[in-house]
């Protein structure tokens, strides 16, 4: 039950009632509610953060720990992605030795920038952010582990051409300064005529030991009494066959697995030859090329030198070649 409130009235020199209307005490019952509304969220404001919680303080740990992993998962992030940029300079300088193009931006980054995979987590969430750096590393590595594939059958096709590669010198280096006639044409030391020598003859001793210039199998075996006299034929594989002429002896029999270096016969003065040496040809896919091409890289600058000036100076054959 409300109070009556009375207010004085002097002219009646009386006590009379106060009459309240209804708006005014809608209006006054409103600014009431307003100041306590105002004062409530004040205290709230005052009081936040001096009195929390265990579950507050619960969830407040558990968001620093998230933070802390997160920071640590960026900072991981940013160490592979190093390590990549890394492997793929590593990926490009590989490539170039093996004489193939490196692989382009393009290559290298295909598949990234696609569909937002997480677009229902929000474009710029942490969470959003993380996974999609994931994606992109996940990605270039794949398509790293797949260059490197290839890099590895590159380096087995190469490795096989280097030792089907006729690179050795197929006697021993002490004679490499009596090379009696090189590549090239050259007047024929018995026919007397101008015409061209297909391989090199190294002069020496007869018995001294003949090598295989490379891995390969012994194609066949001949002993003729004109012409190359003893002589053989190595296939080597890739294209390459060598051929070992005017020999004392042979130590192989055809079909005979034979390795580089492997000891194959001896030199001799069989078949059309005027003096002990061997003469050694070199075949690439059928087609007879220098010999020189490929040995001077088992030489010293000296020695590939003095075989330099013998390969300019044109001197008479000790041997006749067919």
């Amino acid at each position: 039950m409300l109070k009556t409130k009375y207010y004085y009235n002097p002219a009646a020199c009386s006590y009379e009632p106060v009459e309240t209307s209804i708006s005014s005490f809608i209006v006054r019952s409103f600014v009431y509610i307003f100041f306590a509304v105002v004062l409530a969220i004040l205290m709230v404001k005052y009081y936040q953060g001096r009195f929390v919680s265990p579950k507050e303080i619960e969830l407040l740990q558990a968001n620093e720990k998230l933070k802390a992993y997160y920071h640590m998962v960026q900072k991981k992030i940013e160490s592979s992605t190093a390590l990549l940029n890394i492997l793929q300079e590593r990926d490009d300088t590989i490539r170039v030795l093996l004489n193939t193009t490196p692989l382009s931006a393009s290559e290298r980054n295909a598949g990234i920038g696609g569909v937002n995979t997480y677009a229902h987590l929000g474009k710029d969430t942490l969470i959003a952010q993380t996974l999609s750096k994931v994606d992109q590393l996940t990605s270039q590595l794949t398509i790293q582990k797949k260059s490197y594939d290839q890099i590895l059958n590159l380096a087995k096709k190469t490795a096989s051409k280097l030792q089907s590669m006729p690179s050795l010198i197929p006697v021993d280096k002490d004679n490499l300064k009596r090379i009696s006639a090189q590549f090239g044409k050259r007047i024929h030391p018995i026919y007397k005529i101008f015409r061209m020598h297909e391989g090199i003859d190294f002069a020496a001793r007869t018995g001294t030991h003949v090598y295989s210039a490379a891995n390969g199998h012994v194609k066949w075996v001949k002993n003729d009494k004109k012409g190359y006299g003893n002589h053989l034929l190595i296939e080597h594989g890739n294209g390459f066959q060598t051929h070992y002429a005017h020999m004392h002896a042979i130590n192989v029999k055809e079909g005979q697995v034979v390795t580089r270096g492997q000891k194959i016969g001896t030199v001799g003065n069989s078949g059309d030859s005027t003096a002990p040496h061997l003469h050694y040809e070199v075949y690439y896919h059928g087609k007879c090329v220098n010999p020189a091409k490929y040995f001077v890289s088992e030489l010293t600058p000296i020695e590939y030198e003095a075989i330099h000036k013998q390969a300019v100076h044109q001197t008479q054959a000790l041997c006749s070649n067919f």
